[in-house]
């Protein structure tokens, strides 16, 4: 069983069929749960090497899933469908926490009233209430064009640098398999961009003709951090990045969403002045707690 079941991951990418398909991706990264990793760390190289092919550049072994602190189980009743945590929160927020709130390669806990505390203050609050609030400034007083931005001062600068190091910290923590990590290091620009916001008051700025230019200077800044949190999120939360992007209006001089490298999106000064933004609707609209599965 294990010999036939082993061949599938040579087999489903081309080998001895579509002989540029396999080479394009062998050998690769195998993630495996961890109680079956003798069969992935020892047999299977084995029966590659016979075959004089390579092995795997690394074997991952992840964790399991828990459940009231136990391994989810169909006999003990202890599984959850997707589709009850998707048919509430919808798929960018399953992926969102199934990523973020678990260490890769450990075991972790799922509990309905986390899921919810994260969806509503990291996604609803923290990153679609950043997304709505920059766009409708942007629409507001600058009649939905984005504007040039004027000379940078100290504050402006430090959120240039978080994009920076966002960038290649979330890189090179993809590069470990560290996918929380990577979150973790992307959401720095979530946090710094709010505050940015609240300590610039973008909305008094607005009321002196004299900070016109300053006005314009801090929404580049807020709309170009928007732009690389689009892409450095995408692989995560696609649905709510592809909106956002498509509001951003960055496709006609960027191209799409899923061609942007991560590897650059931390070069500033991407999204020209003179885009036009269009009307964003809420990204993570919000829960009443007795629509939540977990609250039943």
């Amino acid at each position: 069983m294990w010999f036939d079941a082993l061949l599938n991951y040579i087999s489903a990418i081309g080998y001895g069929v579509d002989d540029e398909q396999f080479r394009r991706r062998w050998p690769a990264v195998q993630l495996v749960g961890k109680d079956i990793a003798r069969f992935h760390a020892v047999i299977w190289p084995a029966m590659l090497l016979a075959a004089g092919l390579p092995v795997p550049t690394r074997v991952f072994g992840h964790g399991w899933l828990l459940v009231g602190g136990e391994k989810m189980s169909k006999s003990k009743l202890t599984g959850i469908a997707p589709s009850q945590i998707t048919d509430t929160f919808g798929s960018d927020a399953f992926r969102y926490y199934f990523m973020s709130a678990i260490t890769f390669g450990q075991d972790g806990s799922f509990s309905w009233e986390d899921l919810s505390a994260r969806y509503h203050s990291e996604l609803a609050n923290g990153f679609g209430n950043l997304a709505s609030r920059v766009i409708a400034m942007l629409s507001k007083y600058f009649d939905g064009v984005v504007p040039e931005a004027g000379p940078s001062e100290e504050p402006d600068l430090a959120i240039q640098r978080t994009v920076a190091a966002a960038a290649l910290n979330a890189d090179a923590a993809i590069e470990r398999l560290a996918i929380n990590e990577a979150i973790d290091a992307i959401w720095t620009i979530v946090d710094e961009l709010n505050g940015y916001i609240t300590e610039q008051e973008p909305w008094v700025l607005a009321k002196d003709p004299a900070t016109r230019e300053r006005l314009g200077t801090v929404l580049y800044t807020a709309v170009e951090g928007l732009r690389a949190l689009a892409v450095l999120l995408h692989p995560v939360i696609p649905e709510a990045t592809a909106k956002l992007w498509a509001a951003l209006g960055a496709e006609p001089a960027l191209g799409v969403l899923q061609d942007q490298q991560i590897r650059e999106a931390g070069s500033w000064g991407q999204l020209p002045a003179g885009t036009t933004v269009s009307a964003l609707q809420a990204l993570f609209p919000r829960i009443e707690e007795t629509a939540e599965v977990g609250s039943a």
